[in-house]
């Protein structure tokens, strides 16, 4: 299958992409391809052109609305966009071939890291925990409880990660149904309310700490977070191509301890065939003038020039590896 195919393919999936190509844009001028029009990624697309333009007052970075991560490896593979937001998985499955894509995306690269701090936080009421002796991953498989589970809704990657955890412990959502429970697809609002009105129990969703949907739900229920294990970590990790992270005791109330999870991170990829002094150029402008990005959001106040080159998914594009070494960050 062509790339133009494989863009058709992600298009299908009700991704919308709806830009035109870019092979006439001025080298100072750049698309980037992130998803809605608000949150986080768009607030990234405002850093990086912050960033850009503090090293050239005439580049600019112009944020594009797209389907999301998985709709953006097939804009940049087919040079629709300048580059793109995806997380590390989505980049992972990209590059394999995995589904929505019919054939490897082959020629993506990554730029730089955004983010790494994106957590799997699988909480549970209490009064469920307490009602059938639920308290991990072990229990849930051995007890089978007729538990009322959210999980992001198919197509996105942190519904993947939910699945994946479950599956290292034997569990699949057709087991939770015949339990007598239920699978409820919702993205984090909508999960809120769901668990807030007691029409769920648990939810596994992938999200900054001390994000405001969990303090919603903390603020109005007691919760568990179930533990999971190391084993499962690392398993997890390694077939999505993704990092483990901890979230300190002190993130909640809730917690007897640090918690080890799994994480989603967030980067630039380009095409491979984009020129490495292209690549070199904006790379270095993230570096230099990191605090452009640093500012556009409080949960980005942790990203750090070292956090740029930390995934395991994809190679890093020639140009970057140069920016890298030379700040002395590879």
């Amino acid at each position: 299958m062509g790339v133009f195919q494989k863009t058709c393919a992600v298009a299908a999936l009700g991704v919308g992409l709806t830009v035109s190509s870019v092979s006439a844009v001025a080298q100072t001028n750049y698309i980037l391809a992130g998803a809605s029009p608000g949150g986080l990624w768009s607030l990234l697309g405002v850093g990086a052109d912050k960033a850009l333009r503090a090293s050239d007052p005439n580049a600019t970075v112009t944020y594009q609305t797209s389907g999301g991560g998985f709709a953006n490896a097939a804009l940049v593979s087919t040079n629709k966009v300048n580059m793109g937001i995806m997380h590390d998985a989505e980049a992972k499955i990209a590059a394999e071939g995995g589904d929505p894509y019919k054939a490897p995306v082959s020629n993506i690269r990554a730029m730089a890291v955004m983010y790494n701090f994106s957590a799997f936080q699988p909480i549970i009421s209490k009064s469920f925990a307490e009602k059938y002796d639920v308290y991990s991953y072990e229990d849930l498989a051995a007890k089978k409880p007729p538990v009322r589970l959210i999980i992001n809704k198919r197509g996105n990657i942190v519904h993947n990660q939910a699945v994946e955890v479950l599956e290292a412990y034997g569990v699949t959502l057709k087991d939770i149904e015949s339990w007598g429970g239920r699978v409820l697809y919702a993205g984090s609002a909508e999960g809120v309310e769901l668990m807030k009105n007691r029409q769920a129990d648990m939810v596994a969703n992938s999200i900054f700490v001390g994000h405001s949907s969990i303090r919603e739900v903390v603020n109005t229920i007691p919760v568990v977070m179930l533990p999971i294990r190391e084993d499962v970590i690392q398993s997890v990790s390694t077939k999505m191509g993704t990092l483990d992270i901890t979230i300190p005791k002190s993130a909640y109330d809730f917690l007897p301890g640090d918690y080890k999870t799994v994480a989603l991170s967030a980067m630039l990829v380009v095409n491979a065939d984009t020129p490495d002094d292209e690549v070199y150029k904006i790379t270095k402008a993230l570096v230099a003038n990191i605090g452009e990005i640093q500012g556009v959001h409080k949960a980005m106040r942790a990203l750090t020039p070292e956090m740029m080159v930390g995934q395991n998914a994809i190679p890093f594009h020639p140009g970057a590896v140069k920016a890298f070494k030379e700040a002395g960050l590879m």
